[in-house]
Formats: structure tokens, sequence, C-alpha cells
């Protein structure tokens, strides 16, 4: 193995040496006559494989449905394809589901897989949502519905903030602008530099097909990309910035931002006086240390309570309490006061000292390159301010012990909010109920927040980004000017110098044969369940090489001529007998069906099971876009329009291969898992549909006989054999009627298209 893979390497390096011919991928297109049929039976019967015959109409109409709208026909739609003699009508339903709006809701989310759509990022100790983060979406869809053409589609995601009449194009640039962004999980610099590499990644493997983002860290094993080019493109990104872009005028945005800025003054001075007010008590409390420790009943009844629990704690076992708990003298109790009192103004004391050292360590640094995040995250400045600074500690001991008595919101003498208040009175008490009546009034006075898109735009300081030596981040090198990658440029050197270098990038990207050999092939698989290349993402020297390389050809050389418009390339592989062909199976030469003799079957993935479950039961909700919400029995929308998170996965979901939206997704996993059968059995969900569909099909026929009839039409878009219905009146003997659609529900002919 390892000989055959050097073997393959030398092959690639002489392929790609200056002056040689170049790889396949690399090529330009060639133009190839023909259609999708001439050559798909060429390659065919080279090997001496006939195609399948042309599928029933009944399987056509399931398919083209669940291809195009992840949908089941009704039953209306079903009766007007399936009785229809016009010879048009494949082609006359083709064209009206590509106009349905459905359309977008199913082509957009397999975009949203390659483009790791996720709608919110961990930050500290729990995910930080992006409140937006669904305008992203839904401007993908919109832009499938909408035939965007594919470089515009592009551009727009990577720059387009740049392009001309950019106010249609700006919801593209949530693409990057919704993350991931790793805030403080990581130093600065790693984690600037892994949202980078996340950046080169979605590029390079989304757009182009090829990994370089496995030039991190040392120059590409397999493919010609050198450690520079990564770091090339890498600088683009580190030459761009985050932004939020409102989609309301500026004194809209003006009145709320000061309307906040209000509020968060006055919460500030509520939470200072209360602050002020606690370590006021727990200072009056710590000089009747000696007496709570003799238990008198002359103290507060509920800090007594506190030092009993605390005393009473079997592991706690600090050193300085030794004296009194072995003597229990009152001359104890006062030692052990007074050393309390000494560790607490020293810590004051030294807390002072530290504020001060920090400030002068953290000052305003005006030539400081700022890099800002969602949120007004700012990389340097709110990573742990001040943790460089040396600072003063108490020792060990004597820190433990002010942790113990006033450190802590569970400190013996720290009282929390409601406690602190119900012991003011007075001038305190006012002032408190005054400012809690103005924070009041404010937020109520306030503007709502307003909407704005998650994007992108250009930093005021671009920058040629130094190489990290082994990929590490604190390990820099010669910084390398940001260009276009050296194996796709012909030999070339493409600088990426205007601003960030992002609009050339995008330009240069739709221009290269490899962005429609990509895309068109990724079209390819999401109506096959298969591409001609079958590594989506990866068309370099590890990725496969295409069975039929003159269909790859003709399908992207088509998809430009078509001016890159994706509903029209659909079009054509759809009408094509390829696409029409059945997918019964038989022994020949191709078993893997690497030539499309035949139709690959496909279980409905699980947007398409969830969503076609709701629509069968008739109550899919048909509102389309706006904000996202959490799955759950009662969310009734299409599940394109489920809450995504980006670093928790929703377990139902992810059990029929939802992927991870924490990394750019080639293509999906098909699992065929006991969980999922026990899903059918168990889950509430699925019982409630069920549920559901027995009631409708109630109301649509009242004998047993016609139940079961419209019930096989509604699902299977056929009638039910005699058998069937046999086997249908015996169960229902027993059982009832959820219980009977359940059955049919589960079975492999409602979950996959053939």
């Amino acid at each position: 193995m390892r000989i055959a893979i050097l073997f393959a390497v030398a092959a690639f390096a002489e392929e790609t040496r200056p002056g040689s011919r170049v790889f396949w991928s690399f090529e330009p297109l060639r133009p190839v006559a023909g259609s999708i049929d001439q050559h798909v039976r060429a390659s065919l019967a080279a090997k001496g494989i006939s195609p399948n015959p042309r599928a029933g109409k009944r399987t056509l109409l399931r398919r083209i449905y669940a291809d195009l709208t992840g949908l089941p026909p009704t039953l209306g739609e079903a009766d007007r394809y399936l009785n229809a003699d016009d010879a048009d009508a494949t082609s006359q339903l083709i064209d009206r589901l590509l106009a349905s709006p459905a359309f977008g809701e199913r082509w957009g989310r397999h975009w949203l897989d390659v483009a790791r759509f996720g709608e919110d990022d961990f930050s500290g100790t729990a995910p930080r949502p992006y409140p937006n983060a669904w305008r992203y979406r839904d401007w993908v869809i919109d832009a499938f519905n909408a035939g965007m053409p594919y470089d515009e589609f592009v551009k727009a995601q990577i720059a387009g903030d740049l392009l001309q009449d950019n106010a249609k194009y700006l919801g593209g640039l949530g693409l990057f602008g919704v993350g991931p962004w790793y805030y403080g999980i990581s130093q600065p610099p790693q984690a600037r530099a892994d949202e980078r590499h996340d950046r080169v990644d979605m590029v390079t493997r989304g757009f182009l097909g090829l990994t370089a983002a496995c030039a991190r860290c040392h120059d590409h094993k397999y493919d010609p990309i050198p450690q520079k080019d990564y770091y090339a493109l890498a600088g683009v990104f580190a030459s761009s910035e985050y932004k939020d872009y409102p989609l309301v005028d500026a004194a809209t945005v003006e009145a709320y931002d000061a309307a906040q800025k209000q509020i968060k003054r006055v919460e500030k001075e509520i939470e200072q006086f209360l602050g002020a007010q606690r370590d006021q008590l727990a200072g009056i409390y710590v000089r009747q240390t000696a007496a709570f420790l003799g238990q008198s009943k002359d103290v507060d009844a509920e800090v007594a309570k506190r030092w009993k629990e605390y005393l009473a704690k079997p592991e706690e076992d600090h050193p300085f309490l030794k004296p009194w708990q072995a003597a229990k003298s009152p001359e104890e109790a006062s030692r052990f006061q007074q050393l309390l009192l000494d560790v607490i103004e020293r810590k004051k004391a030294m807390d002072e000292e530290n504020r001060r050292a920090v400030i002068r360590g953290t000052a305003p640094d005006e030539k400081r390159r700022k890099v800002i995040l969602p949120f007004n995250y700012d990389s340097e400045a709110d990573f742990n301010p001040g943790a460089d600074v040396v600072t003063q500690s108490l020792d060990r001991e004597r820190y433990q012990l002010w942790q113990k008595m006033i450190g802590t919101k569970d400190a013996v003498y720290r009282l929390d909010d409601k406690a602190v208040e119900q012991r003011l009175s007075g001038e305190w008490k006012k002032h408190l109920a005054g400012l809690r009546t103005e924070l009041e009034a404010l937020k109520k006075a306030a503007p709502p927040a307003y909407p704005y898109l998650h994007g992108m735009t250009e930093h005021s300081w671009p920058i040629e980004l130094p190489l990290d030596v082994r990929g590490n981040p604190f390990e820099t090198g010669e910084a390398v000017p940001r260009k276009f990658l050296t194996c796709l440029s012909n030999g070339r050197e493409i600088p990426l110098r205007q601003g960030s270098g992002r609009l050339q990038l995008a330009v240069i990207i739709t221009e290269h044969p490899l962005a429609a050999r990509v895309m068109a092939n990724r079209i390819w698989a999401w109506l096959f369940g298969a591409g001609v290349v079958r590594t989506p993402s990866n068309f370099g020297l590890m990725g496969e090489r295409p069975a039929n390389r003159d269909l790859l050809e003709y399908l992207a050389a088509r998809y430009k001529q078509l001016g890159f418009s994706t509903k029209s390339l659909i079009r054509e592989i759809m009408l094509s007998d390829t696409y029409q062909a059945s997918s019964e199976t038989r022994a020949n030469g191709d078993p893997d069906n690497r030539l499309f003799w035949r139709m690959n079957r496909k279980r409905l993935d699980a947007e398409s099971t969830r969503d076609t479950l709701l629509a069968v039961s008739g109550e899919l909700n048909a509102k389309r876009g706006g904000e996202s919400a959490e799955l759950s029995d009662n969310n009734l929308r299409r599940t394109v329009y489920v809450r995504v998170g980006r670093y928790q996965q929703n377990e139902t979901l992810a059990l029929f291969d939802f992927p991870s939206t924490s990394v750019h997704v080639e293509k999906r996993a098909v699992t065929n898992v006991p969980l999922q059968k026990l899903f059918f059995l168990n889950s509430r969900f699925f019982h409630l549909r069920a549920g559901a569909l027995a009631q409708r099909l109630e109301c649509m026929a009242e004998s047993p006989a016609e139940r079961v009839r419209k019930a096989y039409q509604l699902l299977f878009h056929r009638e039910p054999a005699a058998t069937e219905r046999l086997q249908a009146e015996q169960f229902l003997r027993n059982s009832n009627w959820t219980e009977y659609i359940e059955v049919l529900l589960s079975t492999n002919e409602f979950l996959y298209v053939d």
C-alpha cells in the first residue's frame, strides 16, 4: 500500500511539474459534444453493460418530488401526473417543482451542509447563539429559488460587500459571518489561526475540491500545495474582519445603542451599589466572628446558620480554625477574628496594587491591530485581560481562608442580592428602589433589537500573514504575500492585494474550471446519491478519479454554458434517461454503479423523513423563512427551519445522519442501525404523526377498506394489493388504526425512494 502511494505521489509530481501536463482536475474545461445519455451509454458500452429501462411513472413521481422538494406529492398532484397522457408530463412536473418555494428549501439545505451552517458557537462554558444566523439560511434558500447563477452565488458569499449593488448579496456573507468563531477557548493567536484554517478549508474544499488546509503545518503530502500557499490564502482572511450589517436606518441603530447604553449604565450602578453593601455587611459580620463562634444569640440568624453548616462539613479542614476547635475558648475565637481581619485587609491592599498593575500593563496601544469578532469581542483585549501581568497573591492557606469567609458566592459572610436587599432600610432601600424603577422604565421605553446580518468586511489594516512554523502560531516565520494557489495559476503568481484580496479570490475561483467541475459534480451527487467523482470535496491525488471523465466534463462545460444556472442543469439531468432509469439491480461488471447504468435507491434523509411524516399527516406548517425554532413534537415547520447547534447536535436528527455543523461536509453518511427503527417504535413525535394521519383517514373515508385504500394512495401512491388488503383486515381485528398507520410509516417503501 505504501509503495503504491509513493508511486502515485511521484506520478502526480510529474503531472504537475512546470512544463509538463497538469493533473486532470486542473486542466481547462474541454468542450464535449453530445448529451448526458450519450456519454453514459458510451462508457457502459465500453464495459459491455446495458442501461436499465425507464422507471415507472409512480417511481418517477416519488423520485422527482423527493429530489426537488424533499416532500411527497399530494393526492391531487399524484393523480394529475399519473393519469396524464401528455408526453411532456414529466418535464412539466419538473418545471413546476423547480418553480416551487419548496425547491429552495430542499436545495438550500444541501448547500448548508457544504457551508457548515450553525447558529451558535462555543464561548466560555456555554454556546453563544447568533440571533440572526437564520438570515443566512434564508438568503441561501432564496438564492436557489430565485435561480441566482452559481458564479454570483460564490462571489456573494466570499465578497458580497465588495460587489456592485451589494444590498442583495450581503446576506451571503453569513458563510463566514456566522462562524465558526472561537472567542476565548484558546489563546488569541491559536484561536484566530484556527478560524483562518476553517476559512481556507471552506473555500478550497467547498468551491475548488482541494484539501489546501492540509498544508497548514507542512507542504501538502499529496497535492502540489506548499505551506506558503496556505498562508498566502489565510492572509486574505487575516485581512478581513467580522461586521454586523443592520437592516434598519442609522437613526434606528443609534437610538437602540443609546437606549442599551443607558440600561447598562443603570444595571452597573445597581450591581455596584449592591456589591458595596454586600462588602460592607461582610466587613460588619467579620468583626462579629468571635460572637458567631461563641454561638451568641445577639448575631444575624442567617449568618449564624451559615457558620453552623460550614463547621459541620467534614471536608472543611482549615488550619487557622484548629486552635479554636481544640479549645473552644473566647480567646482563640478573638485571635481567629483578628487573623481574618488582617487577611482581608492585606487582600484589599494587594487587590488595589494588582488593579493598578493591570491598568499599567493593559494600557490601550494605539498601534495595536485590533481583531473584532461578533458581539464586539476584541480578540486581544477581551481575552483574560491582564493575565500576563505579574501580580501579587496571598499564600495558599490565607487565600483559602479569604475564599471561605467572603471570597466566593457560597462564602460564610457573602450574601446574595436578595439577602442584602432585605437588610437595607431608609435612604439605602429608597435609593435601590429608585434605581430599579429607572431601569424598568428604560427597558420599557427602549426600542426593540434591530435586525442585522452577520457578515464580513475589509480590515483597515491588511497584512501579509507570517508562516507558522509547523503550524504553531506562537512560532512564526517569514511573512507570506497574499496570492492564489500556485498549482491552479498555470505557473504564474496571481497576487491578492486589492484590500484583503477577497473579491479577487472570489472572481478567480468562479473563473477556474475546478469550480464548475466541483459544483456540477455536487448537483449530480445530490440527485443520484453519488457523484461522478465520489469524493465531492477532494479532486486531488487522494480523491477518486471520475469513472466517466467525459460525463463530468460535459456537465461542467454545460453548467458554464447555461450561465451557471443550477435549475437549468438540474432540469437537463432529470430529463435524461439516465436519471429516469429504474433502480432494479442485476449482476454485471459495475456492481457499485459507478457508470450509472441504473438509478441508486436512496433512503430519505433526516429532514425529508420528518417533513414527509408531517406532510402525510396533514400537519405540515408551510410558513417559509424566519427565525429558527427548537426541534420539538409541537414544532410542525419544515426541518430546514429548526435551530441548528454547532457544538451540540440534536440527538434525533443525528440519529438519522444529520451531520456535524462544525466542519464542512462533503457528503452525508448513511447508516442503518437498530436505534433508527426503535425511534419509530418509541418516539412520541412519530406516534403523534401516526395518530394525526389516522384521524385524517377517518375524515377521508368511512369504511375500513376505503381507509386502507386511501392510506396506500397517500403514502405509496398506488392501490393496495389483495394480500395487503387482507393483511390490513387481519391486523385491525386486534389493533387500532394508529398502530396500523405506524406499521405503514415504518416500511421501507415509505422511507426509501427508488
